[in-house]
């Protein structure tokens, strides 16, 4: 079977509650995605995945569906804060429609950008999300 595979033990940690930090702002898409994570989940059969463990400790795991170089599918699946959910909704949906070439160019920037900024602290999730 493929496709996505359903969590069903999916734990939304306090710290995913951004908004609710003092002292550092997030964009309202950051705020967004860290409450309600897009394409978040494991997938069963994928054409292609990674697993990553950030210095931070966050593990990131993605999976891809790929049709003549495209990308037809993507998930991704994290054990790590607010701010790491934020980066991988932002990357599985750049990532959707693209070229499997052009997603090796996708650098921490584009993330940053793509969700209007991200405090110091919270680069290394956009590394980790693009590694």
């Amino acid at each position: 079977m493929r496709g996505p595979k359903k969590e069903s033990n999916i734990k939304q940690k306090s710290e995913h509650n951004l908004d609710l930090e003092k002292g550092v702002k997030y964009s309202k898409k950051t705020i967004r995605y860290s409450k309600r994570p897009l394409n978040l989940g494991r997938m069963n059969d994928p054409d292609g995945s990674a697993y990553i463990r950030g210095l931070c400790g966050d593990t990131m795991e993605i999976y891809l569906l790929i049709k003549d170089d495209v990308v037809t599918g993507v998930n991704f699946f994290t054990d790590g804060c607010g701010v790491t959910l934020a980066c991988g909704s932002a990357i599985t949906e750049m990532a959707k429609g693209k070229n499997i070439y052009d997603l090796v160019k996708l650098s921490p920037q584009d993330i940053i950008d793509n969700l209007g900024g991200l405090p110091r602290e919270g680069i290394h999730c956009a590394i980790l999300s693009v590694n």
